[in-house]
């Protein structure tokens, strides 16, 4: 990281958060210390130093994109994924403080954008038929990243829901927790996931 940094930090432009692992689909009471750890250090910390290590201070006016690729389940999650999904919420909540850090600091030499998708066409997420698919449907990783590129060449800051269910995650988890049992029923999103 120190040799990336002396090297090439005057001239990042662009940083691009796309770390992902999952652990097994188990109860949150089943998973191994190990894993957990390992989800939050790729998941979470690495994207964090990154940006800790490269993104431009406060002096600088050095123009960057930054780009944090988390999901919808750090938001609307299912039974099975707890650990994924917290690793991911922890983005998310960064992402967010980090980018009214640099507004309020009046840095608008830095952007930031937050992609939070649904299932993706990868094998991290694969091996299963999800329910609902008209709602939820699967993404396609070429679509998206397309549309990723796009963001970019805009400069467009905020967040990039794929597909179109994943804007409103947020307000379902707003809704009273009887309706929120109904529509995860409804949806089957917790039993959706098969046992390893």
């Amino acid at each position: 990281m120190h040799i990336l940094k002396r090297k090439y930090k005057k001239e990042i432009q662009l940083i691009v958060n796309n770390a992902g692992v999952r652990a097994k689909f188990t109860d949150f009471n089943c998973m191994e210390r190990d894993n957990l750890d390992k989800l939050f250090k790729i998941n979470t910390f690495a994207p964090v130093r990154f940006i800790q290590e490269l993104a431009p201070g406060k002096r600088s006016t050095r123009q960057c994109y930054i780009i944090n690729i988390a999901s919808t389940l750090g938001i609307l999650t299912p039974a099975k994924v707890a650990g994924y999904a917290a690793s991911k919420a922890a983005l998310i909540a960064f992402h967010q403080s980090y980018s009214f850090e640099l507004q309020n600091e009046g840095m608008r030499n830095v952007r930031t954008l937050l992609v939070t998708s649904g299932q993706l066409n990868t094998n991290m997420f694969g091996g299963f038929n999800p329910p609902c698919q008209f709602f939820a449907p699967v993404v396609d990783i070429n679509n998206l990243a397309a549309k990723i590129v796009r963001c970019c060449e805009l400069g467009q800051r905020g967040q990039l829901n794929e597909p179109f269910y994943c804007t409103f995650a947020h307000l379902l988890m707003c809704v009273p927790y009887s309706l929120q049992h109904i529509i995860r029923s409804i949806s089957r999103m917790d039993c959706c996931l098969p046992d390893e």
